[in-house]
């Protein structure tokens, strides 16, 4: 009864922190989802800034899950911490991740490999507002040619370097973005926009991990605590259990010394 208790608080454990959303993340460079075959990317598991152990880029493509590590390198070549797949191609197009041995995983990213001659690049995540925006039109021609930037059907301008800063974003700017080099279109791609989070603000995410703590340590406590006292009460009745004869025999001896006494009077 003991063990299974035992066995089923690290089931548990194990159970809910693998359903809790892990604060690695996986950081794609250059940081966009879209990229052009022969394009490169460097993929890396990051946690505030910094490198984490034990976790792994995996990917699942056509239908296939995976990994790029020294044992298992199914995709791309580490350089130190980072994944590099070079010279992309339209089958590295998937959803990419970073995991541990234990199953921990990342949110997931996707990228797309294009075949076609242009298209624009945008912010992977939601662009704050009062911030700025570099819209860049990438094409597999020469990067210095003249690049016109339309948003919701209107021409907003243009670059001769192939990129366009819209200043101080609103959320008026949400919208679909393409780009043109006179001679070929990108695809649409949509800009979000959103406010400023509040200080101090705390995710569900966050708030989700430091409840499942708080109800893994209390149930451990009580089993503990409950294994305790049964361990106490069988050491109690063991030890009321080893007395009672001698008890009984001092009783029966003081019974024979009063009768005797009594029938030798």
């Amino acid at each position: 009864m003991k063990a299974s208790s035992v066995s089923l608080v690290l089931g548990l454990a194990v159970l809910l922190f693998g359903m809790t959303v892990s604060a690695v993340s996986l950081s794609v460079s250059p940081h966009r989802e879209l990229f052009l075959r022969k394009d490169s990317v460097s993929l890396s598991c990051v946690e505030d800034g910094r490198t984490p152990d034990g976790w792994t880029v995996k990917r699942t493509t056509r239908g296939q899950t995976q990994t790029c590590d020294g044992v298992r390198q199914d995709f791309g070549g580490l350089n130190g911490s980072s994944c590099i797949v070079p010279n992309l191609v339209s089958s590295d197009s998937g959803v990419y991740w970073c995991e541990t041995g234990a199953g921990q995983r990342s949110a997931r990213v996707n990228i797309s490999v294009s075949s076609a001659s242009v298209f624009l690049e945008l912010p992977e995540l939601p662009v704050i507002v009062g911030s700025d925006v570099t819209l860049r039109c990438k094409s597999r021609a020469s990067s210095t040619q003249t690049v016109f930037f339309y948003s919701n059907e209107s021409y907003i301008g243009h670059g001769l370097s192939g990129e366009l800063t819209i200043s101080d974003v609103q959320h008026s700017h949400e919208g679909l973005y393409w780009c043109s080099t006179g001679l070929s279109w990108s695809y649409r791609t949509w800009l979000s926009v959103t406010d400023p989070p509040p200080p101090h603000h705390l995710s569900v995410a966050g708030l989700l991990s430091h409840l499942v703590v708080i109800c893994l340590y209390c149930i451990s406590t009580v089993l503990m605590v409950r294994i305790c006292c049964s361990r106490r009460r069988g050491n109690k009745q063991a030890v009321s259990m080893e007395m009672d004869p001698g008890v009984e025999g001092g009783q029966r001896v003081a019974e024979e010394l009063y009768y005797t006494t009594v029938h030798d009077f």
